[in-house]
């Protein structure tokens, strides 16, 4: 949630997804929690936070705003990416101008076995996440 002139709004970060942390009825997937506190941690730490939008809708169907946001001059979304906290996913053209530097992110997060990585067929092809506890 983003707070802009006194209004606050859901943000939907474009063409990631983490794990579950808090999803009712499901318990915590693994690196659900840590990809929740590192994205909380670059947003708290940031002097600025900043919202990105791209070529397509700048909403969904949840009303929730499709954007990249940036900690400063960091793209949140590709940190998380690059730590092995996130995969790309929902990839929905023409909203996917970060789409190659997001996959190449991604690529050296999977070689190098980075979190969600570590664990052998957690990520599926399309970026979902296989394990349901």
């Amino acid at each position: 949630v983003l707070s802009l002139n006194g209004h606050e709004f859901r943000t939907r970060y474009l063409m990631i997804d983490t794990p579950e942390s808090v999803k009712e009825g499901l318990k915590p997937q693994p690196y659900g929690k840590d990809a929740a506190h590192r994205n909380q941690e670059l947003l708290t730490n940031a002097k600025q936070v900043s919202l990105e939008f791209d070529k397509g809708p700048y909403a969904d169907d949840y009303d929730r705003a499709l954007a990249y946001v940036y900690a400063d001059d960091k793209l949140v979304s590709l940190e998380l990416v690059k730590e092995g906290l996130a995969s790309v996913s929902y990839v929905n053209p023409p909203n996917n101008s970060q789409e190659k530097t997001l996959r190449q992110a991604q690529k050296q997060a999977k070689n190098a076995k980075k979190g969600i990585w570590s664990i052998p067929n957690y990520v599926n092809d399309k970026g979902k996440f296989t394990i349901q506890e």
